[in-house]
């Protein structure tokens, strides 16, 4: 199938799963009536209903049925092969490393591009909810990253650790303490996914509706300026890394240690089964580098090389 079929059968797997039009279109940021025009001209190429439309509501018919299992496998299966095509044109001669902010990693790419000087190396600003999933699409080839997040199939060197703060509005009771325990938080709303927080199992988030696909991490994940708008405003709060909080600095935000929050671990994460020259000595140069600084972005971190560079492929 060419891209704009690619992209219908996106659009009926997002109208199966909500089995409402309205709601569907609204998933996918585009328009209802273009969304029952895509619907009807997939329903058109494939010569059968593929949903059943009554009062009562929409539900899928039985090739309805049928497709929805094949497209989730056949999505998978070209994204892919479109990962697959961009790495190898990329080949040696590019590298693309993803940061989350208030990371910095200059040095390691100073370094780099000293060995190799003939590579292009381009860095990608990443997020949380994104630091991996962009490595396993083919957008970047390596992610400094932080912790927690799936390690499934990655080789993961552990770099350093780094405490977490509480992010409050500067007029908010508890911005002036000097620590706070989680419990003191209870009752606030917390501005990010819960799953980038495990250990506030309790953690009351904003009521935003989960993604098609259940993945929780996608109901609520603005970027970091946009988090630090609400969190200004006074809407709720974020947890962030000591690097982030110094990188975003606001007069009408707070950053107060949270103490029974456990430190969170930056790694640079590559997937196992890629091989070359070039992302093997980036692993060696972030290794030393962040060994012989403590983690360029935060003074106080944790130096945890000593646990080596573990490939979990699954």
């Amino acid at each position: 199938m060419g891209d704009l079929d690619l992209r219908r059968l996106r659009y009926f797997l997002a109208l199966a799963g909500e089995l409402n039009y309205g709601r569907a279109a609204e998933a996918l940021h585009i328009a209802q009536p273009a969304l029952s025009r895509s619907i009807a001209t997939l329903e058109q190429e494939l010569g059968v209903p593929l949903f059943e439309r009554s009062r009562s509501g929409t539900r899928l018919a039985p090739a309805g049925e049928l497709l929805q299992e094949e497209a989730r496998e056949l999505l998978r299966a070209a994204a892919a092969l479109q990962r697959r095509v961009r790495l190898h044109e990329r080949g040696t001669r590019r590298l693309s490393i993803g940061f989350t902010p208030g990371l910095i990693v200059t040095p390691v790419v100073r370094h780099l591009r000293e060995k190799w000087p003939e590579l292009q190396v381009d860095l990608v600003r990443t997020s949380w909810t994104d630091q991996v999933d962009s490595l396993r699409d083919g957008r970047i080839d390596a992610s400094f990253a932080h912790r927690p997040f799936d390690d499934d199939g990655l080789a993961v060197t552990d770099l350093f650790t780094e405490p977490r703060l509480v992010a409050l509005p500067s007029d908010h009771d508890l911005a002036g303490s000097a620590r706070l325990l989680l419990a003191d938080l209870a009752g606030e709303v917390l501005l990010q996914p819960t799953a980038a927080v495990p250990e506030w199992p309790g953690a009351t988030t904003p009521p935003v509706a989960p993604a098609n696909d259940g993945d929780e991490t996608s109901a609520y994940s603005p970027s970091v300026e946009v988090k630090l708008e609400l969190v200004a405003a006074g809407r709720g709060i974020v947890i962030m890394p000591a690097s982030t909080t110094r990188y975003y600095h606001r007069p009408d935000i707070a950053y107060v240690p949270v103490s029974d929050l456990p430190d969170t671990g930056v790694s640079l994460v590559v997937e196992a089964r890629r091989r070359s020259d070039q992302l093997r000595e980036l692993v060696e140069i972030a290794r030393t580098t962040f060994a012989a600084d403590a983690g360029p972005a935060s003074p106080e971190n944790e130096p945890v090389l000593d646990r080596g560079t573990t490939a979990r492929a699954r």
